[in-house]
Parts: C-alpha cells; sequence; structure tokens
C-alpha cells in the first residue's frame, strides 16, 4: 500500500526502499497465494458438495445442482 501511495502524484522511479517493499510484499504474497490455490482445489470442492448436500443457500461463486422438478 505504501508503495502506491508514496508514488501516486509523482513521476519519478520508484525508489529503492519502495521496489525492495515490493519484491517483499511480492514473495509473501506469492506464498500466500499458493496455498489458497491449494485450498480452492482441494478442500473447497467438498466443501461446496456438503454445503448443498445441506441444503444452503446460494453463495457466491457456488453453482448450485438443479434438477427441473417433474
Amino acid at each position: 500500500m505504501n508503495v502506491v501511495y508514496a508514488s501516486w502524484s509523482t513521476t519519478a522511479e520508484p525508489t529503492a526502499t519502495q521496489l525492495d517493499a515490493y519484491r517483499f510484499a511480492a514473495g509473501l504474497f506469492d506464498q500466500e497465494l499458493a496455498k489458497l490455490r491449494g485450498l480452492a482445489e482441494s478442500d473447497l470442492p467438498a466443501l461446496e458438495l456438503e454445503l448443498e448436500r445441506a441444503g444452503a443457500p446460494y453463495s457466491p461463486g457456488r453453482l448450485p445442482a438443479w434438477k427441473p422438478e417433474p
């Protein structure tokens, strides 16, 4: 956040400190994103199936299992 705020109204190149901060944050973000992808690919489908079986209401990103009524 500070990297963006500090350079918002300037045309100067980012400082070495700002570049270091970006690299540090990018490295941490990359690690956390990998963990999140792992959860989304392994744990989320089972959770969504459990929610569907329990009759839970719609949640964003979860497609309902729908069948037409006879």
